[in-house]
C-alpha cells in the first residue's frame, strides 16, 4: 500500500490539479514566522488548511497513507531542523487504523540562522502531501516566505498560531506520573510481539499507543492491545536479518500525547521461561511406545473424569436399550461407537498436523478455543435432549417400506453419534498419563501425532467394547419395559446439564451477552424442533413435511440471524473486553504475562501459575475443591505467593508455548516456581489435592526454605 502511494506521490505534477474540487483546494499551505529577530534560532509554522471530511496524515501514517515532506530552500548560513508534528489522532477503519489530522495541521521547524544575518530575506519550501476520505489524492505545492513584506498583524497573528501548535505538541513521558518499567520482544509464530510495561499511578490511565515507523518491520496497528499498564502488538519482519533494538511513539492518554523513545531488550535469552530446559518428566522425556502406553491408559481414564461425565448418559442410554438384544447386536453397537471415537480422533489429529504444518501453536482441546464450535455443540446437545424427552423422534425414510430397517440401520448410525460426541466431549480436559502422551504428540512427526490420537480413542472406547462384548456383565439391567421411557427422559437432562456446562465456557469467552444470544438461538431450535415432532409422523404427506420443515428451517435460521448476527454482532465483537469483569474467586490472581512472571522470580517472590480455561471440566472441579479452598487461600497470602491465572480459554501463543516446555499440550497443570529459581519448577500433576498444592507453595518459598 505504501509502494503505491510512493508511486503516485512520483507522477504529483500530473495530478495536482486533481485536488480542486466543487472549486475549491482541499488542502492550502502556508509559511508563518512570528518574530523580526533573526540572530537567534525562530520557528517558522507550516500550516495547511484541509477540506472537510479530508485529512493529512502523522509522520507515521499507519497501515496505509503518507506523511506530508517539505524541502527548504534557505538563505545561505541558515538551516531547519526536522518538522515537529502535533499529536494526531486515529482513524480507524473495519480493515485498517491510521493517524492524521482533520480540518488543518500545523508543523514547526527551527531555522538556525548564521552570526551577523540580514534581516531581509525569503524562505521558500517545496511541499508534497497526501490527502485521503474514501479516496486519496497526491497534492504538491511551493510556498514561500519574505521577511521584508510581513506587517506587524502578520507577526501577532503567526506567534499566537505557534503558541497554540506548541501546547498541542507532544509532551515527555517524564511529566505523568508514569514510567516505562520494559520493553521487551519474543519471537511467536514467525512475529515479533513487543511488550510495553508501565508502572506508576497513571499507567492504568494509558488509553492507547501511537507507534512511529520501525525500520525492517510491519506493524500490525489494528491489534495493538492497552490494559493495566501494558502496551503489547505485533510486528511481522520483512526480512530475516530484521532486529527491533528501539520503539518510539507516543504514550496516549486519551486525546494527549506524550513522547516515548526506548531501547528493546529481547525476551530471547537464557533467563526467559521459553528458553528454559525444563524436566519436569513431561512428554518430552518419553519412548514412543511409552508414549502410546500412557496415551492408551489416559484414553481409559478420560471415561471417568470430569469432562467426560455428561457422555455417560449417552453409553448408559445404548446399554439399556441393547440389554434385550443378542450378543451380534450388542457387539455391532459397540464396534460403532468405536469408529465414530476412532473417525474422532484422526480427524482431530489431521486438523492438529495441518494447523502445526501452517506454524500455528495448538494444542489438546484448542477447538473449544472458538466459540463458534461451542455455540454449535451447545445446538447438538440440546437437540439430542429435546429428542429423549419426547419433544420430536429422529425419523428417515425408508426405501424399503420397512420401519424395522430403518430404525436399526439409524441405531448403528447413533451409535457411531455417540462415539463422536463422547470424542467431542473428551477433548477439553486431559487426563493422568494422557498429558504426557499429548505432550510428547504435539512435538513429533505427523505419523505420531495419528498413532497417538489413535491410542487415545482406543483406550476411550475400549471399555465400551469389553461390556458390548460380555452382554452378560449387564444381567443387573431390568427388562425392557416403561421404564426405559422414563430413564430415557432422565438423560435428556443430562444433556441439558451438559448445556449448562456449555453456556458457562459461552460466557468465559463472549460474557454475558454471548450467553443471551446462544439461549436465544436455542430458544428458535426448540420451537423448530417441537414443529417436526408435533406436526410430522410417518403417515404425514409429502406437502405437510415440506411445510413443516420449511418452518422449522426459518425459525432455525431466523434465531440465528437474530441472536448473533443481530443482538450479539459476533463478527466484530471484542472476547477481552466483554470478558474483562470475570470474577475469578477469592484469590487475587494475576494476569498472565511470561515478562511479569520472569520478573517476580527474579525478584525473589514465589510464582505458582494456574493454566486453565472456562470449557475444562476438570479445571473447574479442582477451582471449587481445592484452589478457591480457605486453607489454600491463606498459604498464598501467608506466603506471599504471586498467583497467576493463565487462561487458555481463548487462544493464547504464550500459554501454548509454556505448555510444550513442560511437555504438556493442554490444561490443567499446576505449576509453583521457587523464589528466584526460573529453572527448578515444582510440576504437579493433572490430578491434585489441597495438601499436594500447599505443600508445593511451602517449598517454594524462601523462608520456610531455610527453615527447613
Amino acid at each position: 500500500m505504501k509502494l503505491t502511494l510512493s508511486l503516485l506521490l512520483s507522477l504529483m505534477p500530473l495530478v495536482s490539479m486533481s485536488q480542486i474540487v466543487d472549486g475549491k483546494p482541499l488542502v492550502t499551505p502556508s509559511l508563518h514566522i512570528g518574530t523580526r529577530e533573526f540572530s537567534k534560532p525562530f520557528t517558522i509554522a507550516l500550516r495547511f488548511q484541509i477540506a472537510p471530511e479530508w485529512h493529512l496524515y502523522w509522520k507515521n501514517p499507519g497501515d496505509a497513507g503518507l506523511a506530508p515532506k517539505i524541502k527548504w530552500t534557505l538563505p545561505d548560513g541558515f538551516s531547519a531542523s526536522d518538522l515537529l508534528f502535533p499529536t494526531p489522532h486515529k482513524i480507524a477503519t473495519e480493515t485498517a487504523v491510521d493517524y492524521g489530522y482533520d480540518n488543518e495541521l500545523i508543523l514547526l521547524a527551527t531555522i538556525a540562522p548564521p552570526k551577523n544575518p540580514t534581516r531581509n530575506f525569503t524562505i521558500k519550501a517545496d511541499l508534497t502531501w497526501l490527502v485521503c476520505r474514501e479516496s486519496c489524492i497526491p497534492g504538491d505545492a511551493s510556498v514561500e516566505l519574505n521577511t521584508a513584506t510581513l506587517s506587524d498583524k502578520d507577526l501577532v497573528e503567526a506567534s499566537s498560531l505557534i503558541e497554540q501548535t506548541r501546547k498541542k505538541l507532544p509532551e515527555p513521558l517524564s511529566k505523568r506520573n508514569v514510567k516505562l518499567e520494559s520493553a521487551t520482544a519474543s519471537a511467536q509464530g514467525g512475529k515479533t510481539v513487543l511488550t510495553l510495561r508501565f508502572i506508576g499511578d497513571d499507567a492504568n490511565k494509558i488509553t492507547d499507543f501511537f507507534p512511529e515507523e520501525i525500520s525492517g518491520f510491519v506493524v500490525s496497528y489494528s491489534e495493538i492491545k492497552v490494559g493495566d499498564g501494558t502496551v503489547q502488538f505485533a510486528l511481522t519482519p520483512m526480512n530475516k536479518d530484521a532486529k527491533l533494538t528501539e520503539v518510539k511513539g507516543l504514550v496516549m492518554f486519551g486525546e494527549k500525547g506524550y513522547e516515548l523513545s526506548n531501547e528493546v531488550k529481547s525476551a530471547e535469552t537464557t533467563s526467559g521461561l521459553l528458553n528454559q530446559n525444563f524436566k519436569p518428566g513431561g512428554g518430552e522425556s518419553l519412548s514412543i511406545w511409552l508414549a502410546l502406553l500412557f496415551a492408551f491408559i489416559g484414553g481409559v481414564i478420560l471415561n471417568v473424569m470430569p469432562c467426560v461425565l455428561p457422555v455417560i448418559s449417552l453409553k448408559v442410554m445404548g446399554f439399556v436399550e441393547q440389554a434385550g438384544s443378542g450378543a451380534s447386536k450388542s457387539i455391532q453397537h459397540g464396534l460403532m461407537f468405536a469408529v465414530g471415537v476412532l473417525l474422532s480422533f484422526w480427524l482431530l489429529a489431521l486438523v492438529a498436523v495441518l494447523l502445526q504444518q501452517a506454524g500455528e501453536q495448538i494444542g489438546w482441546g484448542f477447538q473449544f478455543q472458538s466459540p463458534m464450535f461451542v455455540v454449535a455443540m451447545s445446538v447438538v446437545m440440546f437437540v439430542f435432549g429435546l429428542n429423549l424427552v419426547g419433544v420430536f423422534e429422529f425419523s428417515a425414510p425408508s426405501v424399503s417400506g420397512e420401519v424395522g430397517q430403518t430404525l436399526s440401520r439409524r441405531d448403528a448410525v447413533g451409535s457411531l453419534m455417540n462415539g463422536v460426541l463422547a470424542t467431542t466431549l473428551a477433548t477439553p480436559c486431559t487426563a493422568p498419563f494422557l498429558g504426557s502422551a499429548l505432550g510428547f504428540a504435539f512435538s513429533q512427526p505427523p505419523y505420531v501425532i495419528f498413532a497417538i490420537f489413535t491410542m487415545v480413542g482406543l483406550g476411550l472406547s475400549t471399555p465400551y467394547l469389553i461390556l458390548a462384548a460380555k452382554p452378560e456383565w449387564l444381567k443387573f439391567i431390568p427388562k425392557p419395559g416403561d421404564w426405559m421411557i422414563r430413564f430415557k427422559q432422565v438423560m435428556g437432562f443430562f444433556l441439558f446439564a451438559t448445556v449448562v456446562w456449555l453456556l458457562s465456557v459461552m460466557g468465559g469467552q463472549l460474557g454475558a451477552e454471548g450467553v443471551v444470544a446462544t439461549l436465544i438461538l436455542l430458544l428458535g431450535i426448540g420451537v423448530a424442533c417441537w414443529v417436526i415432532g408435533a406436526f410430522i409422523d410417518f403417515s404425514s404427506s409429502a406437502q405437510r413435511k415440506a411445510i413443516a420443515w420449511s418452518v422449522a428451517l426459518a425459525m432455525a435460521v431466523g434465531s440465528y440471524y437474530l441472536s448473533f448476527e443481530r443482538y450479539l454482532n459476533w463478527r466484530n465483537i471484542d472476547a477481552k473486553a466483554m470478558t474483562s469483569a470475570k470474577k475469578e474467586g477469592g484469590i487475587a490472581w494475576q494476569e498472565f504475562s511470561l515478562a511479569a512472571i520472569e520478573e517476580s522470580v527474579a525478584s525473589g517472590k514465589p510464582v505458582f501459575i494456574d493454566f486453565t480455561a472456562d470449557w475444562c471440566f476438570t479445571c473447574k472441579v479442582t477451582e471449587q475443591t481445592v484452589l478457591e479452598t480457605r486453607e489454600v487461600q491463606e498459604k498464598i497470602q501467608s506466603l506471599g505467593i504471586v498467583p497467576v491465572k493463565a487462561d487458555w480459554t481463548n487462544r493464547n501463543d504464550e500459554i501454548t508455548s509454556l505448555l510444550k516446555k513442560f511437555g504438556r499440550s493442554g490444561v490443567p497443570l499446576y505449576v509453583v516456581f521457587p523464589a528466584g529459581k526460573l529453572d527448578e519448577p515444582i510440576v504437579l500433576p493433572e490430578v491434585i489435592t489441597k495438601e499436594l498444592l500447599i505443600e508445593a507453595l511451602e517449598k517454594s518459598s524462601p523462608a520456610l526454605s531455610v527453615k527447613k
